[in-house]
């Protein structure tokens, strides 16, 4: 096949993608599967970049959502920068100064969380949510 059939032939989608394209085409096609649990509804991630205790075990903390989203009422971890876990209550959400039901990925927010142990989160440490079995 000469130059003139390479580029006007009949060659498929596939032929014209990037190697990276065809390998993400084939994860897609071939291995993820949405019950895999990779989905935005379970996997969610906050770094906190301030923390605001209050009283009654509630703290407010701020920061962005790196991964996923968050909902109110969703279970959540802390992971300290020790490594230690710490399992809280997210109460609610504050979006943009504004009472939110979630908060996505690429969006800073504050969280009103609610945990006994207040004194131990500090700037950087992580959130994730609680994945239900």
């Amino acid at each position: 096949m000469g130059l003139f059939g390479k580029l006007f032939g009949n060659r498929s989608d596939r032929d014209m993608l990037t190697d990276d394209e065809k390998e993400l085409r084939e994860y897609e096609e071939n291995v993820y599967r949405a019950e895999s649990g990779v989905t935005d509804s379970c996997h969610a991630e906050f770094i906190i970049s301030g923390v605001a205790p209050t009283t009654n075990n509630i703290t407010i903390v701020n920061g962005s959502v790196t991964e996923g989203t968050f909902k109110s009422n969703d279970n959540i971890k802390i992971i300290l920068r020790n490594g230690q876990e710490i399992t809280a209550k997210l109460i609610s959400i504050s979006v943009h100064l504004r009472l939110s039901e979630t908060a996505t990925e690429g969006q800073s927010a504050e969280f009103l969380i609610d945990t006994p142990d207040t004194k131990l989160i500090k700037r950087n440490d992580i959130i994730k949510k609680i994945i239900p079995e």
